[in-house]
């Protein structure tokens, strides 16, 4: 039994919680990674390694980072690994993981409730490297329904490539969240983030019309 197995078997799953200040930390390590070159593009995921606004996917994260980074410290989850005493959940958090971190972590940041302190995660929150299969055999008494219960707010978290709700947990969860009379909220990126975005497609139409441009000419 390793470490991150006993610490997960001790605290309860809805605590199992993050902080603003560490998901702030989770970018902050996440971009000095891609630089350095420890998370590298997939065959699935072509990220562009200069973009600070979009980022890797959460299947790359968990992968290339919250995995390895988590094992070393004994294979509990990342919020266990930053809180091991555990955190009472009061938001939870409702994602689908083709989406990119920078994007993901920002629009929390940005539409968390004032009034919230901890919130949970499912790629932050569960032991990556431990069998989570075995965790969410019964999805009634899983982690996410307990954590669910325990909030008082569901952010739901779109994003730039499919509805969430193409994920069965996502479906799954929305279901519970008013069932259980939840508040949802759904996150929504800075004025900062949709200016960056409106640039780069104004680039790349201003791009593809100088070469459109440039072939009629040639022709």
């Amino acid at each position: 039994c390793t470490a991150g197995a006993r610490l997960h078997a001790t605290v309860g799953a809805s605590d199992w919680c993050v902080t603003r200040e560490d998901l702030k930390k989770l970018r902050q390590d996440v971009w000095q990674a891609i630089q350095e070159g420890e998370i590298q593009q997939t065959e699935l995921d072509q990220f562009d390694q200069h973009d600070c606004t979009v980022g890797p996917s959460i299947y790359t994260i968990n992968e290339q980072f919250i995995k390895p980074v988590t094992l070393a410290a004994g294979g509990m989850s990342w919020a266990l690994m930053r809180h091991p005493e555990g955190l009472p959940c009061d938001l939870f958090v409702t994602h689908a993981w083709q989406e990119g971190i920078f994007e993901f972590i920002d629009k929390v940041l940005h539409s968390w409730p004032h009034d919230s302190r901890h919130a949970w995660c499912c790629m932050l929150a569960n032991p990556q490297n431990l069998d989570i299969s075995g965790l969410i055999s019964c999805p009634s008494e899983s982690p996410f329904a307990k954590a669910l219960k325990a909030s008082t707010y569901v952010l739901a978290v779109p994003n730039a490539k499919a509805s969430i709700y193409t994920r069965l947990w996502c479906a799954y969860e929305a279901f519970l969240a008013i069932e259980h009379n939840k508040i949802i909220l759904t996150a929504v990126e800075t004025r900062a983030t949709k200016k960056a975005r409106a640039a780069l497609l104004l680039l790349l139409s201003l791009l593809c019309s100088t070469s459109i441009a440039a072939g009629m000419f040639a022709g």
